[in-house]
């Protein structure tokens, strides 16, 4: 039971869980408020398809109300979910068989640029949100580019919010605790060559 005084959503997340497991409507609304960022962090940088996003993040609440029951270790929830929001965005895209890379083709930093400097002075303060949102899309697609087992990786390793564990990350992953970081390692720098290449 929640102290007096104390956020409902300030509850240990296997609180929250064996909660809304009862029928706690409460406790379900303070589960999505207090991971609703991993899972928002997860399908941004997987697409910036907002369609698919939104689908995304619909659908990975909805795995998770499904499975809910048969959660058996609620403190790893954060990167269970972090992974299912990725694999949703997989299977939306498989399913709609487009790819969101198409959508940057023939954006360069140089293009934004050239269209910055051709804004009237009025509009000059939108300057910095466009080139930012330039920098998101070329980091997305370049995300998208990575290989499944980077993309799942760094998506617990780095995105996940609040940080996994290592040695949760490795049994989530599959793989030895040992190899997390110079793989984690391995995966930035793939990530940066794509970024390079990409004129980013």
């Amino acid at each position: 039971m929640a102290e007096r005084g104390r956020p409902l959503a300030d509850e240990p997340i296997a609180e929250l869980v064996a909660r809304a497991v009862e029928g706690d409507e409460r406790a379900w609304e303070a589960l999505v408020v207090r991971l609703h960022r991993v899972v928002w962090k997860s399908v941004n940088m997987m697409t910036f398809d907002r369609d698919v996003r939104d689908d995304a993040f619909a659908a990975t609440w909805m795995r998770l109300a499904e499975r809910l029951e048969s959660i058996r270790e609620p403190e790893k929830l954060p990167g269970w979910l972090a992974t299912t929001a990725c694999n949703e965005v997989r299977q939306i895209l498989r399913h709609r068989n487009r790819h969101p890379i198409a959508h940057v083709d023939g954006w360069s930093g140089s293009s934004v640029g050239e269209l910055l400097d051709s804004l009237p002075d009025e509009v000059a303060d939108h300057a910095d949100r466009l080139l930012a949102d330039e920098q998101r899309r070329q980091v997305r697609a370049a995300f998208e580019r990575l290989d499944d087992g980077c993309r799942e990786l760094l998506t617990v390793l780095v995105l996940a919010d609040p940080p996994v564990p290592y040695d949760e990350a490795a049994e989530q992953l599959g793989r030895p605790i040992g190899s997390l970081g110079p793989t984690r390692r391995r995966c930035l720098e793939k990530m940066n060559g794509l970024l390079d290449g990409g004129g980013a």
